[in-house]
């Protein structure tokens, strides 16, 4: 895995779970068992929501830590319930925190509720995955980079041109979105992830039990400059055969935070 995609990683993980920390809903439901998908040792329940935006729709889920700076699963952001209201123990299943499902490893225990939270905006790294989803949308685009020397010998800076996009149901929650990503990059900085056994979520939505918090040696923290944050106007398009114009749903309330991230890296990696 070449540097700029940990970056991006890191970049992602720092405003899904840190920045956007106060976009987290909670909902409390009733599970049913899916026959289709289980099998000896692996018993799914789904959790039945109506929420919209569904919380288990791409770039969103349910949150799997309890705090942003945590590096281990959640102990209190999910809590499964059993037909009489006893709480489950966590030691007694796993989650699958993409698509909002609790997998019980035998049928001695029946889950029958579940409470947990989850990201109301959805973050993606794609724009292929826009479409995919349901607004409200971040897209994290790194579109671009150079790489500068910075002293004599080895060592450079590089700074990596980014755009974090945001689709919103309306003007309000547009800016309201813009000025808290904006906030979150201002002065600020993330850890720069070095993975070196993966992300937190493993291929199957599970937590990766393997995971171990490295930062990349003789690198710094990834830096933000040059923030700025401004409304994206689409021109309207018109229907054929039609005396009307109009904007999508998608496009109607667009914005934009644009910045140069940034580290410095020692040597002549």
């Amino acid at each position: 895995m070449k540097r700029v995609r940990k970056e991006d990683i890191s970049l992602h993980h720092y405003i899904k779970n840190t920045v956007l920390q106060d976009y987290v809903e909670t909902e409390t439901v009733t599970l049913s068992y899916l026959e289709d998908q289980s099998d000896v040792g692996s018993y799914v329940y789904q959790a039945d929501t109506t929420m919209e935006p569904l919380p288990h729709s791409l770039g969103r889920g349910w949150r799997y830590l309890d705090n942003p700076s945590d590096t281990t699963e959640q102990q209190n952001s999910i809590v499964v319930y059993d037909a009489l209201g006893s709480v489950i123990s966590g030691s007694n299943y796993m989650i699958d925190y993409v698509d909002g499902r609790v997998i019980m490893p035998n049928n001695t225990i029946t889950p029958s509720t579940v409470m947990y939270k989850w990201n109301y905006i959805a973050v993606v790294d794609e724009w292929s995955a826009v479409e995919s989803s349901e607004i409200p949308i971040v897209v994290v685009d790194i579109s671009g980079f150079t790489k500068e020397g910075f002293q004599l010998g080895g060592g450079k800076r590089v700074p990596r041109r980014t755009n974090i996009h945001v689709f919103a149901i309306d003007t309000a929650e547009r800016d309201d979105i813009m000025e808290t990503i904006y906030d979150g990059l201002y002065l600020k900085c993330c850890a720069n992830q070095d993975f070196p056994k993966g992300t937190m979520l493993d291929w199957d939505g599970t937590f990766n039990q393997s995971y171990e918090y490295v930062t990349i040696s003789g690198s710094s923290e990834l830096k933000f400059d040059d923030v700025e944050a401004r409304s994206i106007f689409v021109p309207l398009m018109t229907i054929p055969n039609r005396e009307m114009i109009m904007l999508s749903d998608l496009n109607r309330y667009r914005g934009r935070v644009r910045c140069t991230m940034f580290h410095w890296s020692e040597g002549w990696d």
